[in-house]
């Protein structure tokens, strides 16, 4: 059985995303299912909305030019409630994950839905008025230029790990956050990307059976079924993107324990404090800098 993983540790590039799998490795069911039941239901009322989408489009394909106009505002008022619900699933998921860390940082190794749960849902609210906030802050920035929007958007990646474990009110979130990303902008949108990769080659699995079903529409096979199996791909799309994305929340999770690590040596600190005790913690050596 593989050692617990220290999570306040310096690490270079490879070592974040070597921590990131072998932490959702030893967590894989616990932590699935934490994120499933809690962004689970967002992403599934999302997927029907995706599904719905879908068979509007392919409708349009075969409508008339008078009756387009309808399926259009259809179509359209689906896409607005698919983001919606998106949005809301993306949030409960990123809280999901950080609380599940946040646990496992206090030394739980049998954790639930219910106390990710009771660990998270003090910070929902706080976390939708962070989130229009940042939302509006890097549009601002893609506005008068696009490199001012990126680099708010990773800087602010670390926001909502900040929030919840340090317990900070917006302004200080925000200051905290270009604090610890300071001269590590570059490593936090490589880490980022890489992991936003990986996470949609495997994405692509939940994508298959929308394919299939735009596939046997074009083709007119099944065309009594495709409304149902177009619903029902939504669903399986939307809840795995999420699920997906669980990769990309650990790893930002990671670089926000290396950057504080970084900048304060707390884990050091509190194994020394720790020396001579019965439990002492594991202390490997520390990384070199990325």
């Amino acid at each position: 059985m593989k050692p617990p993983v220290i999570l306040l540790q310096e690490r270079d590039f490879g070592q974040k995303i070597n921590a990131t799998f072998d932490f959702i490795v030893q967590n894989f069911k616990p932590l699935i299912l934490a994120v499933l039941y809690i962004a689970g239901p967002p992403a599934l009322i999302g997927g029907f909305f995706m599904g719905s989408y879908q068979s509007g489009i392919l409708g349009l394909i075969k409508q008339s030019r008078e009756t387009q106009l309808d399926g259009l505002m259809s179509t359209f008022t689906s896409v607005g409630l698919l983001a919606l619900f998106l949005g809301i699933a993306g949030i409960a998921a990123t809280l999901a994950v950080n609380a599940y860390m946040l646990e496992y940082e206090d030394g739980n190794r049998s954790i639930t839905p219910e106390m990710v749960w009771n660990r998270m849902k003090g910070y929902i609210l706080r976390s939708i008025g962070y989130s229009i906030a940042m939302f509006f802050l890097a549009m601002i920035g893609f506005v008068f230029f696009v490199i001012p929007g990126l680099y708010l958007a990773i800087a602010l990646s670390l926001m909502y790990m900040v929030m919840m474990r340090e317990n900070l009110d917006l302004g200080d979130t925000f200051r905290r956050c270009f604090y610890l990303i300071k001269d590590k902008w570059w490593s936090t949108f490589g880490l980022i990307f890489i992991m936003g990769i990986v996470s949609g080659i495997i994405g692509y699995i939940f994508q298959i059976p929308t394919m299939i079903v735009t596939l046997s529409s074009v083709l007119q096979i099944g065309d009594g079924m495709n409304e149902i199996w177009s619903t029902v791909g939504g669903v399986i799309a939307t809840v795995g993107s999420v699920l997906v994305r669980t990769l990309v929340l650990v790893a930002i999770a990671f670089q926000y324990y290396n950057l504080v690590e970084r900048r304060e040596g707390a884990g050091i600190l509190g194994a020394i404090d720790n020396i001579g005790k019965t439990d002492t913690p594991r202390t490997d050596l520390r990384e070199e800098e990325f």
